[in-house]
């Protein structure tokens, strides 16, 4: 038992929310608390570029040797692995603006800019034996894990699944709701505590 609440989970030393958005870009959003404030967040759980790319693995996004590479990489280029988290974190606020459709012309340029900028450093390459299908490839560089989620999410937003994104009305969490059956991120966490609050109200 590691006394962590029912939503985070410490992997590799860090402590993580758990997905819940049902695809890895609304699991990324949803790496911050206080979405519904407008203000900065009370838990940042991507606290740093090595963080970061632990959640990449976490999330299925980058296998753990590539991780482990990039962790390095880091290590010998600081202020760049900084720089690159500060990119990040400056997507993620624009990106939900986007997907909540708050987002001003230039959240969403932003957007654009980042995703555009991802597309245009992509390869083709063979998946396999000479005939087989190929697939698209980004340099194993510190720009991998931001650009290969703006690769995500640039298809999710142009996608059917974009009509599908649903806000928690308790945490502002983003997930995917395709039958109209979900109401919040989690019934463990955001569920239970309206179910409390209703409870409580109904006692008075």
């Amino acid at each position: 038992m590691n006394g962590l609440p029912s939503h985070l989970e410490l992997v590799q030393g860090v402590v993580l929310p758990k997905p819940v958005g049902a695809h890895p870009v609304l699991d990324f959003v949803d790496t911050r608390s206080e979405w519904t404030t407008g203000g900065p967040p009370r838990t940042e759980w991507l606290t740093s570029y090595e963080a970061f790319l632990i959640w990449n693995s976490y999330a299925g996004l980058l296998p753990p040797a590539t991780v482990f590479r990039l962790i390095e990489q880091a290590g010998s280029k600081p202020t760049e692995a900084t720089r690159r988290l500060n990119a990040t974190l400056d997507f993620r606020v624009d990106l939900y603006d986007v997907l909540t459709g708050a987002a001003t012309d230039g959240s969403f340029e932003a957007v654009a800019r980042v995703i555009e900028k991802a597309s245009g450093r992509r390869r083709l390459v063979p998946a396999g034996p000479q005939g087989s299908a190929a697939e698209w490839e980004l340099p194993e560089d510190l720009a991998l894990p931001l650009d290969n989620l703006a690769s995500l999410a640039g298809e999710l937003l142009t996608s059917p699944s974009r009509e599908h994104v649903r806000i928690c009305p308790s945490c502002g969490w983003l997930f995917l709701d395709p039958r109209g059956r979900r109401r919040w991120c989690s019934m463990a966490t955001c569920g239970n505590r309206a179910k409390v609050r209703a409870h409580a109200a109904r006692g008075r």
